[in-house]
C-alpha cells in the first residue's frame, strides 16, 4: 500500500502531470452549451491547464515571465466572456490565446528535445505539446472565421462563430482530426488562408511524431551504449 502511495505522489509531483491532465478533461469535455455551470466548470480547467503551462512546466526563466504576460490578459478575456459575449472580446481571448499556448508549447518542445534521458516526465512533455498545438489551432481557426466568414463550412450540425462555445468545440475536433490527419470530411475548409493553417497543422502533426520519436530512439541508443561501454570497461579493469 505504501509503495502505491509512493507511485501514485511520485506521478502527480512530476513536471507536466497536472498539464496532462488538465488538457484531456478540457478536450473529453469540451464547451458546448450545456448551461453556465457547465460551462463555467469548463473554465475552471482551462484556467487550471493555463497555471499549469506556467508552474508545473520546466521553463527558463524569461519564458516563465513571458508565459505569465500573456496568460494575464487571456485569463482576463476568457472570464470576462463569460458574463459579456462581446465579439470584440471573444477575438482578444483567441488571439491573447493563440500567443500563450504558443509560447509554452515551443518551450515544452525545446526542454523535451533536448533531455538527455527517456522518461516518463519527457513523454509526458511530449504528450502535452501535441495536445496544445491542437488547441491553438482550434483558436487560430476561429480567428481565421472571424476574420473571413464562411471559411469553416459545417456539413452536418453547423456551429455560428457567435455562439463562441460550441464553435471552439467543434474547433478543437477539427483541430485533433486535422493534426491526426484523419479528415472525416464533416467539417472542412474554404479559402486560401483556413487552407493554408489547415495544412500546416496536418504537416506539423506528421514531422512531430516522426521527429519526436527518431530522437527518442537516437537518445535511448545512446544512453544505452553508454551503459554498455561502462560495463565494458568494469569488465576490463577485473
Amino acid at each position: 500500500m505504501r509503495n502505491r502511495l509512493e507511485k501514485i505522489r511520485s506521478f502527480f509531483s512530476g513536471y507536466y502531470t497536472l498539464l496532462l491532465l488538465s488538457l484531456i478533461i478540457l478536450f473529453i469535455f469540451r464547451p458546448y452549451e450545456r448551461g453556465a455551470l457547465y460551462l463555467a466548470t469548463w473554465k475552471v480547467f482551462l484556467s487550471l491547464a493555463f497555471l499549469s503551462a506556467i508552474f508545473n512546466c520546466k521553463h527558463a526563466r524569461g519564458i516563465r515571465m513571458l508565459a505569465i504576460c500573456l496568460s494575464v490578459p487571456s485569463f482576463f478575456f476568457t472570464w470576462i466572456n463569460f458574463f459579456d459575449r462581446n465579439e470584440f472580446l471573444l477575438f482578444w481571448n483567441a488571439a491573447f490565446s493563440v500567443l500563450f499556448i504558443s509560447c509554452v508549447t515551443a518551450s515544452i518542445v525545446y526542454d523535451v528535445v533536448l533531455r538527455a534521458k527517456v522518461t516518463m516526465e519527457t513523454l509526458r512533455g511530449v504528450i502535452c505539446a501535441y495536445f496544445m498545438v491542437a488547441f491553438a489551432f482550434a483558436y487560430i481557426y476561429y480567428l481565421i472565421e472571424f476574420v473571413a466568414p464562411g471559411t469553416m463550412h459545417f456539413t452536418t450540425h453547423p456551429a455560428s462563430i457567435h455562439s463562441f462555445n460550441h464553435f471552439l468545440s467543434e474547433m478543437l475536433y477539427f483541430s485533433f482530426v486535422t493534426l491526426l490527419t484523419i479528415g472525416y470530411g464533416d467539417i472542412t475548409v474554404v479559402g486560401d488562408i483556413g487552407q493554408t493553417f489547415a495544412v500546416i497543422e496536418g504537416i506539423i502533426g506528421q514531422f512531430y511524431v516522426a521527429i519526436l520519436v527518431a530522437r527518442i530512439v537516437s537518445v535511448y541508443a545512446l544512453y544505452s551504449d553508454k551503459k554498455f561501454l561502462k560495463h565494458l570497461e568494469k569488465e576490463l579493469k577485473k
